[in-house]
């Protein structure tokens, strides 16, 4: 017995002699040049004097490593990262009285090449593939600077942005966007219009998110990660911007008024870091006015002695459209200890974005083909129209970090929006018997005497929101790490509408209170198995949406009556995996699956009565429930030499589809919405209608044929189906649709280069029609004389092609065609740009470099 004991106290001795006498080492993989972060970069731990590797691993995703259990000794660290050289510590020392060593910020730097006596930076992917996202580097669209956020994404395969901002993936719209990290309440084509191009570093596509963040958007979370600088010293950046298209520049003969189409601004970014302390602030403004015209056919069925429609046309009517945005931003990164850390932030945008239409519509009843037009009944139409929208929002975060014992650390995340958006809408309608009247009466701008309708409308939709998050994270060894954490988001937007229509029987006037509070939690686990990685997370949120109506005998658009208050009460789990396999050096393979949700935004709930155009009323439903997407991702990535190929196959499935449907308001067809409206035109809604499904693939190419030449491919092909049920007319569309995006870089000089930008969009069915197909190509050249000036010139939408088109038509319960209009837009091109930037770095004497908090907010 006493040997037995003998015997295990030693193993416990020894044990103890063994792990007393490990260390660790741990540090932040970043680049150089721009302070972002590197993740996957490997890290080997060799015996000093030695090629004995001692131990290794690679980089998180927020370029964080850390190597535990070695043994007391010299060592030598080398860090490596594809287009980067291989940075190699020496003099490494772990002992008894420091075993744990934190090397902080390791920077790599670019390759360097020699080409013809001129020196070359190495090229870097356009595209980066990690297991839960794709990572694109702005930098390579110079075609996009000068512009915002949206035309950044509008470069990105199978991305698309319509000119309202509204963002789809593969032809699923209501993505979420997130700024450095941090998701927002407010509506994502107004905060795509307020980030500057200029001061974007890199985009995160996720498709398919993990537990950790919201299942809100369908679609999947789109983050934009802004320019940081974490030099200690002086940091200034100031950029100007000027261009336009004045050969499209013109007087309207209609309205009289100057339509330019040109656009200018410009800001400033300042950080200034000292010991553990960085402040950083920022100023811009961009004004884009772009020229454009619109023709379209109209017609509803009226089944009248005249003719069965009432047709509606118009032509080349003038469309301008303004975009004016100012953004200020300040913040503060505090290294309170080392292993506590403080970050606030604030951001002010204020927008100032709409269109003005000035369109003649010709009138008359006659057959669907226009033929057997009824001359009597023929009238002239002047309906100059102005829709504006307007506002401001503010948002503060608070963050707070605290490393904690054993590789454990916790979160605190607090964020407090407001925002106060509102948005006038103006029409007049000037009735005439003949074409001849509309061109004199505008001709001598006097009053018509023939004016029938003066309509008027506008919306005040406030905003408050409120968001806590906590998280907690713990490295259980060195291959597996526990997460776990829970938020709280509640938002609340009071609105009020004014109506004035002198064709409507009703008053109008109406408000909402929507109040939705969201609580969740999740938990995830993420490990490394030899050449398998893989995160599996489960997230469960509780859902309290309470909306309530000032008015409820308005427009029984689906057949009742609004109640006064609809409530929603729903607890939903969210389960998520990410697989993902390394084959070879060269071959990785990845499998991601998820579970999402999409409740409705108060943009399709509001239930107010909106007057688009003399032909389209738009009005939104209080009724609406969540979407619920399914979608599985499988990636293969090769790279062959400096080239990398990736294929990924997926599925997107949405239950519950809402679609924008369109019915009419003729007495033949609707005959009480007639009553209230008393006009044959139509009106738009969205309900929740059927299911719709995307099958296909994506490929994205990186070819680096050489030190001075860089292109990226990005195209998809996949089969788009919409099934449901629609006014009681069963819809059953699909399309084969397909993008092709391209991007081609050439450093002619260290000082010069030179971009190309292409993309083509198929067409594609929608719940009532399709949306036809659209192309556009634009060029940059950017020339850098010194490391403080980059001055690019660019050319927009070159080959004049930015025409968009789309069809709608829907049919009654006999198969008889209600209606059928016919868009398409025009905008003005070429358009050119020069911008100019200037940059100035005034490190301290030390100068030194710090972690910022920021690089942290998005892991």
């Amino acid at each position: 017995m006493k040997t037995k004991l003998l015997v295990f106290s030693f193993f416990l001795l020894f044990t103890f002699l063994t792990f007393a006498q490990n260390g660790s080492i741990q540090g932040t993989i970043a680049e150089k040049n721009s302070n972002e972060v590197i993740p996957f970069a490997s890290i080997v731990v060799l015996k000093a004097n030695s090629n004995k590797t001692v131990n290794g691993t690679i980089s998180s995703d927020n370029g964080q490593f850390a190597i535990e259990n070695i043994g007391f000794g010299n060592y030598t660290v080398e860090v490596s990262f594809i287009g980067y050289q291989t940075k190699t510590i020496e003099n490494i020392t772990i002992s008894k009285s420091d075993p744990n060593l934190n090397l902080g910020l390791v920077f790599l730097e670019p390759q360097i090449e020699s080409l013809d006596a001129v020196t070359v930076k190495a090229q870097t992917k356009t595209s980066t593939n990690k297991i839960d996202r794709k990572v694109y580097n702005v930098s390579d669209f110079e075609a996009a600077k000068g512009g915002n956020a949206a035309d950044v994404l509008n470069k990105l395969p199978s991305i698309t942005v319509d000119p309202s901002g509204n963002v789809s993936v593969r032809g699923t719209s209501d993505f979420m966007v997130y700024l450095n990290g941090k998701p927002t309440n407010v509506t994502p084509s107004v905060l795509l219009g307020q980030i500057q191009s200029n001061n974007i570093s890199k985009i995160d596509v996720i498709t398919v998110p993990t537990a950790r963040y919201d299942a809100q958007g369908k679609g999947g979370i789109i983050n934009i990660t802004t320019k940081k600088n974490v030099n200690q010293g002086l940091s200034v950046s100031i950029n100007g911007l000027l261009g336009g298209s004045p050969w499209a520049n013109l007087t309207d003969v209609y309205s009289g008024h100057d339509l330019k189409d040109d656009r200018y601004g410009g800001g400033f970014n300042i950080t200034y870091g000292k010991k553990n302390i960085t402040l950083y602030g920022g100023l811009n403004y961009n004004m884009k006015n772009v020229n454009g015209k619109r023709s379209g056919e109209a017609r509803v069925f009226v089944n009248e002695s005249q003719g069965d429609f009432f047709h509606m046309n118009a032509k080349n009517g003038q469309r301008p459209e303004w975009y004016e945005n100012y953004t200020a931003n300040a913040g503060v990164d505090i290294d309170l200890t080392d292993s506590k850390k403080l970050s606030l932030s604030y951001f002010y945008g204020n927008r100032n974005e709409g269109r003005a239409a000035y369109y003649i519509y010709n009138t008359f009843y006659a057959d669907a083909d226009q033929s057997n037009k009824d001359l009597a009944s023929e009238q002239f139409m002047y309906n100059p129209n102005v829709d504006d929208r307007y506002g401001e929002y503010n948002t503060f975060n608070l963050d707070y970090t605290v490393d904690l014992a054993n590789n454990a650390s916790f979160k605190t995340a607090l964020a407090y929006e407001t925002s106060k958006l509102s948005r006038a809408l103006n029409n007049k309608n000037y009735f005439y018997n003949t074409r001849a009247e509309v061109d004199n009466d505008i001709e001598n701008n006097y009053v018509n005497a023939f004016q029938a309708d003066d309509y008027s409308l506008s919306d005040n939709t406030p905003l408050k929101g409120l968001r806590l998050n906590l998280d907690y994270e713990k490295q259980i060894d060195e291959s597996s790490t526990f997460g776990t954490g829970a938020q709280i988001q509640y938002t609340n937007i009071e609105g009020a509408f004014k109506f004035k229509n002198t064709l409507v029987t009703k008053n109008l006037d109406n408000a909402i209170d929507l109040t939705r509070t969201v609580y969740a939690a999740y938990a995830d686990y993420s490990a490394t198995r030899g050449k398998l990685s893989y995160i599996l997370g489960l997230r469960a949120e509780y859902g309290d949406q309470t909306l309530e109506n000032g008015t409820t005998d308005y427009v029984p658009i689906f057949g009742t009556d609004l109640e006064k208050n609809y409530t929603q009460k729903q607890l939903d789990l969210f389960p998520s995996a990410h697989f993902n396999y390394k084959m070879s050096d060269t071959d990785n393979l990845t499998l991601a699956g998820s579970r999402r949700i999409n409740r409705a935004s108060v943009t399709k709930l509001a239930p107010f009565l909106y007057r688009r155009h003399f032909e389209v009323y738009v009005v939104g439903d209080p009724e609406l429930e969540s979407e619920y997407l399914n979608n599985v991702e499988i990636t293969y990535e090769t790279s062959v030499g400096k080239n990398n190929f990736s294929l990924t196959g997926f599925y997107r499935g949405t239950d519950n589809t809402v679609f924008r449907v369109n019915t009419v308001t003729t007495a033949t067809e609707n005959p009480e919405l007639n009553t209230i409206l008393n006009e044959d035109v139509l009106i738009r809604s969205y309900t929740n209608a059927g299911n719709s499904t995307s099958l296909g693939a994506e490929l994205n190419i990186n070819l680096i044929p050489s030190s001075w030449s860089k292109f990226f491919i990005g195209g998809s092909l996949y089969n788009y189906q919409i099934k449901g049920e629609v006014f009681g007319f069963n819809v059953d569309q699909n399309s084969t649709n397909w993008s092709l995006k391209g991007n081609a870089n050439f450093t002619i000089s260290n000082k010069l280069r030179f971009t190309y930008d292409f993309s083509r969009i198929s067409r594609t069915v929608t719940s009532q029609g399709q949306n036809d197909p659209f192309t556009v190509s634009n060029i940059a050249f950017s020339y850098q004389p010194s490391e403080v000036w980059d001055i690019a010139l660019r050319g927009l939408d070159i080959f004049a092609q930015n025409d968009e088109g789309l069809d709608t038509n829907a049919f009654n319960a006999s198969k008889q065609q209600i209606f059928y209009q016919e868009t398409l837009y025009e905008r003005n091109g070429p358009i050119l740009e020069l911008g100019i930037t200037y940059s100035l770095n005034m490190k301290d004497k030390k100068g030194k470099t710090k972690d910022f908090q920021g690089n942290k907010h998005f892991k």
